[in-house]
C-alpha cells in the first residue's frame, strides 16, 4: 500500500511524518525540495524533522497514480489546476487536508475535486494542527469528515501516533466551512493586535467572528455542532490566538506597515490562505444575504483599501442588539 501526499509544503511534509509507517510519496513542483527529501530526508521548510526510508518525493505527478489513499494539502486555488493535470480517472481514497473556497466557482474544495476525479470515498481533516508541532509528534487532536464511519477507521488505521487523534464527524460541509473561515477572522485579529486596540477588543472580536461562522455554516446546512467542535472554535481559537499564525502574523503587518498593494505582502510570506477565501466569502455572503459584518470589513480592508483602525471601531461599536449565537 502506497500513500500519496500532493503539496510539498509544511502541511504535506507534517502529514508524511505522521503515515510513514507506510510508503509515503510527496508530489513537490520544486526541485529543490524534492532533491533534499530525497538525499537527506528533509524537507527544508520543516525545521527540526526528518522522514524515514519509507518517506520519497517526486515532482512528477504520474507516481501518484496507483497510490491508495491520496492526501491533498495544497492551496486551495491551485487544487484544480493540479487534480487536473494528475488525469486519474478512478482514485480509492481522497482525503482533504486544505483549507479554503475556491475563488473563481465560490465552490467548496470537495465540490471541487468532484468535478475533477471519479473517487470511491472522499474525507476531510481539519482542526487546529500547526505543521511545526505535528512534525514533532506534540500532542494534537482534529477532526476527520467521512460520510461512513468505515472510512474514517480506515484512515485513523494509517497513523500509529497516539498524540495525533482524529475524531469523528459526518459531516463534510460544516467541518470544511470551519477551517476556511478561521483564516478570515484570525487576519481581524492580527489587524487588531497590529493596531494595539487590546485584548478586550480582541476576546470580542474572535467571540463575534465566531457567530458569522455559525451563520455561514447554516446557511448550507451544516451541523451547527460541528463549529462548536476541533474543526471549528478549536481551529479558530488557536488562529487567531498564536503568533505561528500565518494569517495572524499577516494582520499584524498590514495594521503596522504602509502597503500600497497587500497582494505584494502576500507574495513575500507563506500562503496566507485567508486572503484568498475572504474574497469568496464575501461573494457567497452577498449572493445569499448572509450578514458577515466583520468578514466584509477584512475584505474592504485587504481589496478597497478602506482604513483598518476605523473599520474595527465601527465593528465594536454597531448598535447595541441581544446577544445570539
Amino acid at each position: 500500500m502506497t500513500i500519496g501526499i500532493l503539496g510539498g509544503g509544511v502541511w504535506g511534509s507534517a502529514l508524511a511524518r505522521i503515515l510513514s509507517e507506510q510508503k509515503v510519496i510527496i508530489y513537490a513542483r520544486d526541485e529543490n525540495i524534492v532533491k533534499s527529501i530525497n538525499e537527506h530526508k528533509i524537507n527544508p521548510k520543516l525545521k527540526y524533522s526528518s522522514f524515514n526510508e519509507n518517506v520519497s518525493a517526486t515532482s512528477s505527478l504520474n507516481e501518484l497514480k496507483d497510490v491508495t489513499f491520496l492526501f491533498i494539502s495544497l492551496p486551495a486555488q491551485k487544487i484544480r489546476e493540479v487534480l487536473e493535470e494528475l488525469k486519474i480517472n478512478n482514485i480509492k481514497n481522497v482525503i482533504l487536508c486544505s483549507k479554503g473556497i475556491e475563488i473563481s466557482s465560490s465552490k467548496f474544495l470537495t465540490e471541487v475535486i468532484n468535478e475533477i476525479i471519479n473517487y470511491k470515498t472522499i474525507s476531510v481533516l481539519s482542526g487546529p494542527s500547526f505543521s511545526n508541532e505535528v512534525s514533532q509528534n506534540l500532542p494534537t487532536a482534529v477532526t476527520l469528515a467521512t460520510e461512513k464511519k468505515k472510512d474514517f477507521e480506515k484512515i485513523s488505521e494509517l497513523i500509529t501516533s497516539k498524540n495525533f487523534r482524529m475524531y469523528y464527524s459526518p459531516d463534510l460541509i460544516g467541518t470544511q466551512i470551519g477551517g476556511a473561515l478561521k483564516n478570515i477572522y484570525a487576519i481581524a485579529s492580527g489587524i487588531s493586535e497590529g493596531l494595539n486596540l487590546g485584548e478586550n477588543a480582541k476576546s470580542a472580536l474572535i467571540s463575534r467572528s465566531f457567530v458569522e461562522m455559525t451563520r455561514f455554516a447554516e446557511k448550507f446546512k451544516a451541523n451547527k455542532n460541528t463549529l462548536f467542535g476541533l474543526s471549528g472554535l478549536g481551529d479558530l481559537i488557536l488562529t487567531c490566538g498564536s503568533h505561528s499564525s500565518r494569517n495572524t502574523q499577516f494582520g499584524i503587518k498590514i495594521a503596522s506597515s504602509k502597503y500600497e498593494n497587500f497582494s505584494d505582502l502576500i507574495k513575500s510570506q507563506e500562503v496566507t490562505e485567508g486572503y484568498y477565501t475572504v474574497e469568496a466569502v464575501y461573494n457567497i455572503s452577498k449572493k445569499n444575504k448572509i450578514e458577515m459584518p466583520i468578514m466584509e470589513s477584512v475584505y474592504n480592508i485587504l481589496y478597497n483599501k478602506y482604513d483598518l483602525k476605523e473599520e474595527l471601531i465601527k465593528l465594536l461599536n454597531r448598535p447595541l442588539r441581544d446577544e445570539k449565537i
